[in-house]
């Protein structure tokens, strides 16, 4: 008995010990471990979202403050009382909607473009931008806090891989028939936001730990690949045209709200290129569609493809988002084509 709590005790100081090197050293051991270890993008404990069933959009949580750490890069995730990356007493002149690239994966928040257009360029502008968004989630924003934020404009950054997401969250039939279009729609997705039982993170205690984590990852990579090709575009896969149909009702609705509210939309494709050639193709696609849709509405458009495209200097090592020289660079690109608030 006493040899058996001996060995009990030995392992469990051991996993303890392991535990404490995990959580010291995760941001070090590769850009997958770092990754899978800290599960920053997640609705899990130690992650920044929680998960609006009816909407099926992420939500990062109000106040929060904790470490971030994707494929090998940390930063400070800070929100506000609305749950979104701002400092606080930021003003909101103008609202940027955006993904990962305006919200500032990989920086510290005053290295991100929306943090230089107020330090450097003087504009009074909030951060509405979060990872993996696009015009889904961003229409969500936009509803649940443009009458209380009263902008005077703003600015939707598309990005490549955005018709692509809307297909995660939005069947074909919804997409014909917007359901955020509905009545009632924004009560519901207000309520489960106040709603404990969807705001609390996802998992157990065990779940959160490093060790546990650590082990799912090698079980993952020792396991078969799973079965089926590669992820097509949605110009591959058929789906294009039935995106564009959703996106342009959710955009005109957006421009409609804002004109009579005295409020300017601008759009702004932030196109860093793809190396793959029907990558390049629904990108080129995409940049077509936008600039025929805001020709349409008489939205200005503007296209980052000769500020990033093949610039690696601009853009952190292996992993593809902005570096803070790249960070500045959008920023400067910004207030040249979106002009002075």
């Amino acid at each position: 008995m006493k040899k058996l709590v001996k060995v009990l005790l030995v392992a469990l100081l051991s996993l303890l010990t392991l535990e404490g090197l995990l959580r010291l050293t995760a941001p070090y051991l590769g850009a997958q471990v770092c990754t899978e270890l800290f599960r920053t993008y997640s609705n899990e404990w130690g992650g920044i979202y929680f998960c609006d069933p009816l909407s099926k959009v992420n939500f990062m949580r109000p106040n929060d403050h904790k470490r971030a750490a994707v494929s090998g890069y940390q930063w400070s995730h800070d929100t506000d009382q609305r749950g979104l990356r701002n400092p606080p007493g930021s003003e909101h002149e103008v609202l940027i909607f955006g993904d990962s690239f305006l919200y500032g994966h990989g920086a510290q928040e005053p290295d991100t473009a929306v943090a230089q257009l107020r330090k450097v360029h003087g504009w009074k502008v909030y951060n509405m931008a979060r990872q993996g968004d696009t015009i889904t989630s961003e229409y969500v924003l936009f509803r649940l806090w443009f009458d209380e934020l009263k902008p005077k404009r703003i600015i939707v950054c598309a990005f490549g891989n955005d018709f692509f997401d809307v297909n995660a969250v939005r069947s074909p039939e919804e997409q014909a028939d917007p359901p955020e279009l509905k009545a009632g729609f924004f009560e519901g997705v207000r309520k489960n936001c106040a709603d404990p039982n969807w705001t609390k993170p996802f998992g157990t205690w065990w779940s959160t730990s490093y060790t546990y984590r650590l082990g799912l990852y090698f079980k993952g990579r020792l396991a078969p690949p799973p079965a089926g090709g590669p992820l097509l575009p949605t110009s591959r896969s058929g789906r294009f045209d039935s995106v564009a149909h959703y996106y342009t009702l959710l955009f005109e609705d957006m421009v409609r709200r804002c004109r009579e509210s005295g409020c300017q939309v601008d759009l702004v494709f932030v196109d860093v290129g793809a190396e793959e050639s029907m990558w390049r193709e629904e990108i080129d696609r995409m940049d077509r569609f936008f600039a025929q849709l805001c020709r349409r509405n008489g939205v200005p458009y503007h296209s980052t493809k000769d500020l990033l495209r093949n610039r690696p200097d601009l853009t952190l090592a292996n992993d593809g988002h902005l570096n803070p020289a790249g960070n500045r660079a959008l920023a400067d690109f910004l207030a040249e084509k979106c002009g002075t608030p």
